[in-house]
């Protein structure tokens, strides 16, 4: 049996003796790092014989590690671990405190059961220390020297645990032997602090990270203002960034000389001289072959996550999330009513169709099961841009409304039936597929920016409105075809992007009636178009007259930027699979010929709606195949095709 299976028996077989004594104990479950660690420094000829009292150590470890998580998650606002809810999340502070207590307590008599004093001192001085560090987390943006500070907090709040877990086999006399001589407790529970606070070292620096799915929230360190190793020589000043400025810095080399190292990169050298140091000295202790794949297999994770950068088409949250509310049954019945009318899973074709006649057209090419796929992501977005557009009803009960749909996804997300099956399916099949739900949150908030008039003072402030409503949808549905590359999904951004584009074009008009300008102000301004003269030129259109000359010009330039990010996005279809690229370049192409009906309808998109017809739409079909096979290619892989 390999080590992990035996750390699960052996804990499994603790676990029920101490439950025999009325002992509440957690479920087995996790990395086990830390029991792992006791029986990697554990002698190789007893790995597989060791005893309850050995057990009884790995135990009142875990016990006390998962009450230290029921207790950060009440001090860091966690509300999600392991891709799933936390139970502060499901059931507030109170229930996680005493469930934290429940474990804590029973910790320490089952460290009695091990019959070692040298273990139990030694555990005990390991849970205080643990507390100690969770304390002094707090004063590190206080302090002179933060990184000082800082290691000192993840040696005791991370490290202690590990040193005592690493510390057991020297209690139990199942010590390993480095050099012919049994390793003392006082050298084996050092190594085992440096692994813990590396352990933490790792966590901190990819939080950072999107690009690496850690099963919980991004940046929690960053909202909630607390300094870690990777901020370098960065003060509190750091937390005056928004979350996107902040990953968009680290991952940024600097400005002073060329070839300046980001962030990351510095961290990431650290990283790797730390964790090649941990490994000799775990080779030292006489430590087993998993113990040291797993720090080896840290430092390649956050090399991986460095290379990836900020651009996956993971978004960051700008705010920590919080407790979901308790949702006004009223507002509830309503999305519930307005979402149960689309019908079960099976005839939401037919909203796909009626509402994205372009999408639905490519659709064809899916293959069934594939094409399901596409109809649910679409229906789920739609729904939601529904539930806002049009309403006609106060700003205020838009932004209820938004606000429960996202509790209402967020708990499907986490595995919760809520009943509604719009949000069961879509939510859960993104949880399966391991996809963020951080892209539905974004487009709920996208969406969120139409319930009241938003001007876009640039292309640049517009970007954010289009990445939200738009882009996320493509990184979505790139991911739901198993497509995690970050180039490529970089060029789904510039797909959504150049379709949102294309949809203000189009939209002029209606948008104007409804009190809304998505074309950016400054554009507006070199043109010379203001909101008066739209109005004004719509009538005056209408009645048989032309579109002004800078309008023209305004139209054919973001039509000109919307090309860009449409020929950025044909670069990365060839590397989709194949059952999905073929759609894609042909909805892209349809949606683009979309600019050709503005051209001739005399760019009057102020009283006309520019649609392409069904021949249309096969003409335009053919040259986006043939646009694809023209495609460049990732530039990592040039000339493999």
């Amino acid at each position: 049996m390999m080590g992990a299976g035996l750390v699960r028996t052996g804990l499994g077989r603790g676990a029920a003796s101490a439950a025999r004594l009325g002992v509440a104990i957690p479920p087995v479950r996790g990395k086990l790092l830390r029991p792992l660690t006791a029986f990697s420094l554990a002698s190789a000829d007893r790995r597989e014989s060791l005893g309850d009292r050995f057990w009884f150590g790995c135990l009142a470890v875990q016990m006390a590690h998962e009450a230290s998580l029921q207790h950060d998650d009440v001090l860091d606002s966690g509300f999600g671990r392991r891709n799933a809810a936390t139970l502060l999340a499901r059931e507030g502070p109170g229930a996680a405190l005493l469930r934290g207590d429940l474990y804590l307590t029973g910790s320490y008599r089952v460290a009695g059961l091990t019959g070692s004093d040298g273990f139990l001192a030694d555990f005990m001085r390991a849970v205080e220390e643990t507390v100690r560090g969770e304390r002094m987390q707090g004063e590190l943006g206080a302090a002179e020297d933060p990184g000082a500070v800082y290691e000192e907090v993840v040696r005791a709040k991370s490290g202690a645990l590990f040193g005592a877990a690493a510390a057991l086999p020297g209690w139990t006399g199942d010590v390993a032997a480095a050099a012919g001589a049994p390793v003392l407790p006082d050298t084996l529970r050092e190594v085992g602090i440096e692994l813990g606070a590396f352990y933490q070292l790792v966590d901190d620096f990819l939080d950072y990270c999107p690009a690496d799915d850690t099963g919980k929230a991004k940046l929690q360190d960053f909202n909630n203002r607390i300094w870690t190793s990777v901020l370098g020589p960065r003060g509190v000043a750091w937390f005056d960034r928004t979350p996107g400025e902040a990953v968009a810095e680290f991952f940024r080399a600097g400005s002073a000389g060329a070839g300046r190292r980001s962030m990351a990169e510095l961290a990431m050298e650290r990283l790797e001289a730390r964790g090649s140091a941990l490994v000799e000295r775990l080779h030292g202790a006489g430590s087993g072959a998993e113990l040291v794949d797993i720090v080896t297999g840290w430092i390649d994770r956050c090399g991986d996550a460095a290379g990836a950068g900020s651009g996956v088409g993971v978004t960051v949250p700008a705010v920590l999330p919080e407790r979901p509310r308790a949702a006004a049954a009223t507002t509830v019945s309503r999305i519930a009513t307005r979402a149960l009318a689309l019908g079960p899973p099976s005839q939401w074709g037919r909203f796909f169709a009626r509402n994205s006649r372009s999408f639905s057209f490519a659709s064809a090419l899916f293959p069934p099961e594939e094409r399901r796929v596409v109809r649910e992501i679409y229906t789920f977005c739609r729904f939601t841009d529904d539930l806002v557009d049009n309403s006609g009803e106060p700003a205020v009960r838009l932004h209820e409304t938004l606000d429960v749909w996202a509790e209402i996804a967020s708990s499907a997300y986490q595995g919760h039936a809520t009943g509604i099956p719009l949000a069961d399916v879509v939510m859960g099949r993104m949880a399966e597929m391991r996809i963020p739900f951080a892209l539905a949150s974004e487009l709920i908030e996208g969406v969120r920016m139409d319930v009241e008039p938003h001007g876009y003072p640039s292309m640049h402030d517009l970007r954010r409105y289009t990445h939200r409503v738009a882009s996320v949808v493509g990184a979505w549905l790139t991911q739901a075809f198993g497509v995690r590359d970050p180039w490529v999904l970089e060029r789904a951004h510039d797909l959504g992007h150049a379709m949102q584009l294309t949809n203000i074009v189009r939209d002029v008009g209606e948008d104007l009636e409804v009190g809304r300008i998505y074309l950016p102000a400054d554009r507006m301004a070199f043109h010379g178009v203001t909101a008066e003269s739209l109005l004004a030129m719509k009538a005056r259109v209408q009645g048989g007259g032309r579109a002004d000359r800078g309008y023209v010009a305004l139209l054919e330039e973001l039509m000109a930027s919307a090309d860009s990010a449409y020929a950025a996005a044909y670069e990365g279809m060839p590397f989709l699979p194949a059952r999905f690229r073929r759609p894609v370049a042909v909805a892209a192409q349809v949606y683009r010929g979309i600019h050709e009906r503005v051209r001739a309808n005399g760019y009057d998109n102020l009283n006309r709606r520019a649609y392409t017809t069904l021949r249309a739409k096969i003409i335009l079909g053919r040259q986006g195949l043939g646009r694809l096979a023209r495609a460049p290619g990732h530039p990592e892989f040039a000339g493999a095709r």
